[in-house]
């Protein structure tokens, strides 16, 4: 397509150059070649543009006048990440096509699913199960009974969902991950054997949910452990009985969620962190990476540290301040011995 037609499809993007270039897909920087977008999200990467074959560049208006850039067709969009997501989209996202019912589907009784949907071999289905319109299941995908998904929303390899399970629209569930399996429930008995609390809940993930590949989520042990809509999973992520994630909220690699922890709506929430049980994340907070949160966070807080969680800017000091500790220590013990000295 045409820079110009390329623009329009990003979405309140301006062109500087030659509108009529033609564009025949994308690139990264590093690798980028003639007849290709690619992006220069902020001036650290200027340095690398002189170098760079690419037809057209995606840039922020902060750095759309710099003189690296001069003569170079440009997109200019104040939010060029999502602006080169949606070029991606615009050359390389593929229109559903129905695949059909493989006849090696093994199907209970009184489950149904729904127009043109795509359900490979290998895949079962307990009794009882909706599947709605346009829903592709990979090979190996095991569907429990009771269980509803939504329209057009894609299980990957060897997903496992257990019964009593709700997924909504448009969701991306990737290879390994399990849903619904039991919440962690133990009390010791009158001998001091580990004695199972039944987990009768549910599971219950809303719309435009995407979960990476070998992540689970436990069932509530009452009620429903549940995932807002558009909340987004990395891979290996492990979410206790009860917990509730909130709306558009991101979840790194290897992050744990304790039972009945409550995460609130446009979270980041960095890779390796761990949660204390019943704790609530306000809106929009920010944990970074390897926090061990064993307190509730204030809504919109940004917080930071091993054990406990903190504020980010008192731990960064915190950590300065240790790294100086031997000398420190060295300091206080010439003192002492002054003191010593009569």
């Amino acid at each position: 397509m045409k820079l110009s037609e390329l623009a329009q499809f990003i979405v309140q993007a301006e062109i500087r150059g030659d509108g009529a270039v033609e564009i025949t897909g994308i690139s990264s920087l590093e690798g980028a070649l003639p007849a290709t977008v690619t992006l220069i999200a902020d001036a650290a990467r200027l340095r690398e543009v002189a170098g760079c074959a690419a037809s057209a560049l995606i840039v922020p208006p902060q750095i759309a006048d710099s003189p690296a850039l001069e003569g170079r067709n440009l997109i200019v969009s104040r939010n060029p990440k999502l602006a080169f997501a949606r070029a991606i989209a615009a050359f390389y996202a593929k229109p559903y096509e129905s695949l059909g019912v493989s006849q090696d589907l093994a199907i209970g009784k009184g489950s149904t699913f729904g127009a043109d949907c795509s359900i490979h071999p290998r895949v079962t289905i307990g009794r009882n199960s909706l599947i709605g319109d346009r829903v592709t299941l990979h090979p190996g995908v095991v569907i429990g009974d009771n269980v509803t998904i939504g329209d057009g929303t894609t299980i990957f390899p060897n997903v496992s969902i257990y019964g009593d399970t709700s997924i909504g629209a448009r969701c991306r569930i990737h290879s390994g991950t399990v849903i619904g399996a039991d919440g962690f429930s133990f009390t010791p008995d009158e001998s001091g054997k580990q004695f199972k609390l039944l987990q009768v809940g549910k599971v219950v993930i809303e719309d435009d949910v995407e979960i990476g590949a070998n992540c689970c989520v436990d069932r509530g042990g009452f009620g429903q452990t549940r995932i807002r809509r558009g909340a987004k999973f990395d891979n290996l992520i492990q979410i206790g009985h009860n917990v509730e994630i909130g709306e558009d909220t991101v979840i790194a690699a290897l992050a744990g969620f304790s039972g009945g922890t409550k995460v609130g709506r446009g979270c980041i929430i960095a890779g390796q962190i761990g949660t204390n049980q019943h704790i609530t994340i306000g809106d929009g907070a920010i944990i970074t990476a390897r926090t061990g949160v064993t307190k509730s966070v204030e809504a919109g807080k940004l917080v930071g540290g091993m054990m406990p969680a903190q504020d980010y800017q008192q731990w960064r000091k915190s950590q300065v301040l240790y790294s100086r500790l031997p000398e420190l220590f060295d300091r206080l013990k010439k003192l002492e011995k002054k003191m010593e000295t009569p």
